[in-house]
C-alpha cells in the first residue's frame, strides 16, 4: 500500500512537470526576430512603405576610410536625413550607390550618408559655426559655403576642402572617419555664387563701389577672371549648363524682373525673359527650358514653361514659385517642384522668403516636352511635420530627389525609383 501511494505521488509530480513544460513551450516562450543578416535595428520612419534597396558590402568608394556598419533594415522612400538645421549639402552617384553629404548649420559639422543604408556618419567636428548656404564639388569633398560671423549680419564666403585628420603619431589616421575642414576666406563683396555643372569652377557676382561685377575661379580658389561688369546690383545667380550662367534680378511683386543668359567666355549678355513683375525663374541643364513663376491675379502665383528656342510660355498648370523646383539632371526635361497644397493668396514671392507665407506641399514633376504632370508624393500627412520645400536638387542619374523644409532647415530625400509604385 506504500509503495502504490508513492508511485501514485512520482506519478502526479511528472504530470506536473510534463504540463509546465507544454505551457512553457507554447506560450512564454519567445524566438528572436533576425532579419537576413543578422541585423537587428528598426527601420526609419517610413511614410510611403518601403523599398527593397539594401546596404552592399564594405564601403562606397570615395568616403575617406570611413567604417560602415551594414544594415538590411529597409531603407524609407520618404526619409528624413536630418532633423537639425543643414547649411547645404551635396550628392554624388558611384556605380554601387549614392552619397549624400550636408553640413550642420550650427557647428558646421560635416554628416554623410548613403541610399542604400539607414547609418549616418559624422565626418567632422571642426568648428564652423553660422553656415546657411553651400554648393559642392565633384566628389563632394570640398565646398563654397556662406558664413554669417557672430555679431554681424554681413555674409563671409569661404572655400573649405575636407582632409584625412592626422593621427597623433604623425601621418594620416585610417582607423577614425573623422576629416578636419580646412580652407580660406574669399574676397569681400561676393553676394551670390555658382558652381560650374562639372564641378571645377564657380561663378561669383561680387558689388563694389555700386556696381554688380562677375568673375571666375577655379573652384579650388587661385586668380579671378573677371568676365563682366553691370549697373545691376540685387540679383541671384546660377550655371545649369557649361556654357550658360544664368542671372536673375531679385524677384519683387510689384517690380519687374528680368531673366539673362551670359556666356562664361565673353561675358556677352542675352535677355532671355522681361519685364515680369515678381520674376523668379530655374533652368534646365541644357539651358533650352526655364520654369518662370511671377505674380498672379489677386495675390496669386502664375508659373509658366519657357522654351528658349522659340520664346514661348506654356502654362505650368502647378502654381508654385521656382525657388521651389529643380530640373533633372539625367532627365534634363523633367522638373520636380514642391507644390502648395491649398493656395494662399500673397504678395509673392517676398511673402514667402520673409515668412509671412509658408506652404505644405505635394512633390510634383512635369514633362517640359510634353506638358504633362505627375504627383511623386503625396508628402502631406505622410510625414510627422508640414513640409515647406526649398533647395531641391537631384543625384546624377535622377534616382533621388533632395529638398529642405523652410519651416525648420530639415533635410529630406525622396527614393523617385521607389516612389512610383506607390502612386
Amino acid at each position: 500500500m506504500k509503495n502504490r501511494n508513492t508511485q501514485i505521488i512520482i506519478a502526479f509530480i511528472i504530470l506536473i512537470l510534463v504540463a509546465a513544460a507544454i505551457f512553457w513551450f507554447f506560450f512564454l516562450k519567445t524566438t528572436p526576430v533576425t532579419t537576413p543578416g543578422g541585423d537587428t535595428t528598426q527601420p526609419g520612419f517610413s511614410p510611403f512603405g518601403t523599398s527593397t534597396r539594401r546596404t552592399g558590402p564594405g564601403t562606397p568608394p570615395g568616403q575617406g576610410g570611413a567604417t560602415s556598419t551594414t544594415s538590411a533594415s529597409p531603407i524609407p522612400v520618404l526619409r528624413l536625413l536630418s532633423n537639425t538645421p543643414v547649411g547645404g549639402y551635396g550628392a554624388s552617384t558611384t556605380a554601387s550607390t549614392t552619397i549624400i553629404r550636408w553640413v550642420d548649420r550650427g557647428r558646421g559639422s560635416i554628416l554623410e550618408t548613403t541610399g542604400d543604408s539607414l547609418d549616418i556618419k559624422k565626418l567632422s567636428n571642426t568648428l564652423v559655426p553660422r553656415i546657411y548656404q553651400s554648393q559642392w564639388n565633384k566628389n563632394i569633398s570640398a565646398f563654397i559655403a556662406s558664413v554669417i560671423p557672430e555679431n554681424s549680419a554681413r555674409q563671409n564666403t569661404i572655400y573649405t576642402e575636407m582632409m584625412p585628420q592626422a593621427s597623433s603619431t604623425g601621418g594620416t589616421d585610417s582607423s577614425t572617419s573623422l576629416f578636419e575642414l580646412k580652407g580660406k576666406t574669399l574676397p569681400d563683396g561676393i553676394t551670390s555664387y555658382s558652381v560650374s555643372p562639372k564641378k571645377d569652377k564657380v561663378f561669383f557676382f561680387s558689388v563694389q563701389n555700386g556696381r554688380g561685377t562677375g568673375y571666375i575661379s577655379a573652384i579650388t580658389g587661385g586668380a579671378l577672371t573677371q568676365i563682366f561688369d553691370t549697373p545691376i546690383t540685387q540679383v541671384t545667380t546660377d550655371w545649369p549648363e557649361e556654357n550658360t550662367i544664368v542671372i536673375t534680378t531679385k524677384g519683387v511683386s510689384n517690380e519687374n524682373g528680368f531673366l539673362y543668359f551670359i556666356n562664361p567666355k565673353t561675358g556677352v549678355w542675352k535677355k532671355i525673359a522681361g519685364p515680369i513683375p515678381g520674376l523668379t525663374a530655374v533652368v534646365n541643364h541644357d539651358a533650352s527650358y526655364a520654369l518662370i513663376s511671377a505674380r498672379g491675379v489677386d495675390g496669386t502665383i502664375q508659373t509658366g514653361i519657357y522654351r528658349v528656342a522659340s520664346s514661348t510660355m506654356i502654362n505650368a498648370v502647378i502654381q508654385t514659385l521656382a525657388d521651389k523646383c529643380t530640373w533633372g539632371n539625367f532627365y534634363k526635361n523633367l522638373i520636380y517642384c514642391a507644390v502648395p497644397s491649398r493656395p494662399v493668396a500673397g504678395s509673392y514671392p517676398e511673402d514667402w522668403y520673409t515668412g509671412i507665407v509658408s506652404f505644405s506641399d505635394k512633390i510634383w514633376q512635369m514633362n517640359a516636352t510634353t506638358g504633362e504632370i505627375n504627383l511623386v508624393a503625396n508628402i502631406i500627412g505622410q510625414s510627422d511635420r508640414p513640409i515647406d520645400g526649398f533647395n531641391l536638387g537631384t543625384d546624377s542619374k535622377d534616382n533621388f530627389l533632395f529638398f529642405m523644409n523652410k519651416t525648420d532647415l530639415s533635410l529630406w530625400s525622396l527614393d523617385l525609383v521607389s516612389s512610383k509604385s506607390t502612386n
